[in-house]
């Protein structure tokens, strides 16, 4: 059995009946890896697998063949998880981070501060100046306009339905005690 073509269906068969056949894709090459073992890998169609394929391996030496493992492997284009990180190693990173943060709040309150105290002695010299200006100035009353009160009485549309009965309810209750 040491026909290239055969052993290419006995690893189709192997990765399908690992996997299912749909999700076993096109033939895409067959690796020699030595002391009469190859690797045949095929596409993989698995939904969040893109790029990575079935990976069968099968040992064959003269009519004895047999399926040494089938695996579901990353391709070049696949999409992998980031590297696993220590606990400790995130913790220091994240406090190294609250750190700066705080360093950098610190910095921009003491900005804020100089600055505010800037801007208060500009206020006070401005409030000098417009007291100074109102004492000059002579005091007018305006009269309220008749508008004021005619729009007062308008309160727009009626609210809808369910609120009027709520609003009801609560008058209803108020009215009791």
């Amino acid at each position: 059995m040491s026909n290239p073509q055969e052993l290419q269906n006995r690893a189709r068969k192997a990765a399908v009946d690992f996997a299912n056949s749909h999700s076993v894709g096109e033939f895409i090459s067959v690796i020699d890896e030595g002391d009469n073992v190859s690797t045949y890998l095929f596409e993989s169609k698995l939904k969040g697998y893109v790029g990575w394929a079935f990976s069968v391996s099968i040992f064959s030496d003269g009519d004895d063949t047999s399926i040494s493992e089938v695996n579901l492997m990353p391709g070049e284009n696949a999409l992998l998880a980031p590297n696993w990180v220590p606990w400790s190693e995130r913790l220091a990173d994240y406090k190294a981070l609250q750190a700066e943060l705080e360093a950098q709040a610190a910095a921009e309150a003491a900005e804020a501060s100089e600055a505010e105290e800037d801007s208060a002695e500009v206020d006070e010299e401005v409030v000098e100046t417009e007291h100074e200006a109102e004492e000059s100035a002579p005091a007018t009353l305006v009269d309220e306009g008749v508008d004021a009160e005619e729009n007062s009485d308008d309160a727009g549309k009626r609210p809808p339905r369910f609120l009027r009965r709520r609003l009801g309810r609560l008058k209803y209750k108020k009215d009791k005690s």
